[in-house]
């Protein structure tokens, strides 16, 4: 009797067990309640990726197309919007690590990064251009032009990959297009491969340089500008994504990239 009592005390102890699991919620999505109670948007950003993430001396904030993005964001969610300035080699790593909450910057979305983190539907259209001395008249068509020359990328992006896969060898990588535009102009770099908007404004802002967009040149490596998100957070990019597309309905996108010159 005392062994069919404790069967029965096991089978009733179980019972227990697996009806309590199930009554116990999955961990909850709480992503956009998070943001709204702490009151504010936090997101990583570039201060040298003109005219996407950049700081305005004039003001000392940092500004462009994808801090207007952002703005708006944070304006329909009725929050504050706070950036935290960020190196492009930190972005990913201060999104992951949960120090922000998005990363608003000139990031391509693609597989590999996706692999990492989420991105928001495309919000910018982002192609790629070729720079060198403005006494270099060439009229340089591809990469394969390139070849035999010393040629410089920035960290992180998709360009020293894609530079590397078209035959160029030895790409001199650098932190930032300032930095290659400078060495272009001291004759320590032949070419680049940028980030059109980026490329295209500061040759504009800084003639001093003394380097020319190639307009010849023609584009490859395109994609699009996301939002970038953490994989567990699905509520915020599944917001960010409909305010987005608002945007886009709205004409809002087109507005931004002309206010900035694109």
């Amino acid at each position: 009797m005392k062994k069919n009592w404790s069967f029965l005390g096991l089978i009733i102890f179980t019972a227990f067990v697996f009806t309590f699991a199930l009554v116990i919620p999955v961990h909850a999505d709480d992503s956009v309640a998070r943001v709204k109670k702490a009151g504010e948007l936090v997101i990583a950003s570039t201060v040298t990726g003109v005219p996407t993430t950049f700081m305005d001396t004039k003001t000392n904030e940092v500004q462009g197309t994808m801090i207007d993005a952002a703005q708006y964001v944070a304006d329909k969610l009725g929050v504050k919007l706070r950036i935290v300035e960020t190196p492009w080699s930190a972005l990913i790593p201060s999104l992951t690590g949960k120090k922000v909450d998005l990363i608003c910057a000139a990031m391509v979305i693609t597989e590999k990064r996706k692999e990492v983190i989420d991105f928001s539907d495309p919000v910018f259209p982002y192609c790629e251009a070729m720079i060198v001395k403005l006494s270099d008249q060439k009229p340089y068509k591809t990469i394969t032009d390139l070849q035999g020359l010393r040629v410089g990328a920035q960290v992180g992006t998709i360009y020293a990959k894609g530079l590397e896969e078209r035959g160029i060898k030895g790409v001199k990588i650098y932190d930032n297009i300032g930095e290659i535009m400078m060495d272009i102009a001291n004759d320590r770099l032949d070419a680049s491969i940028v980030d059109a908007p980026v490329g295209g404004y500061l040759v504009k802002s800084k003639p001093e340089f003394k380097v020319r967009i190639v307009e010849t040149y023609q584009p490859v490596m395109c994609g699009d500008l996301g939002i970038g998100t953490r994989k567990e957070d699905q509520e915020l990019k599944k917001e960010i994504n409909k305010i987005v597309a608002e945007m886009k309905g709205k004409g809002m996108i087109r507005d931004i990239l002309k206010k900035w010159g694109q």
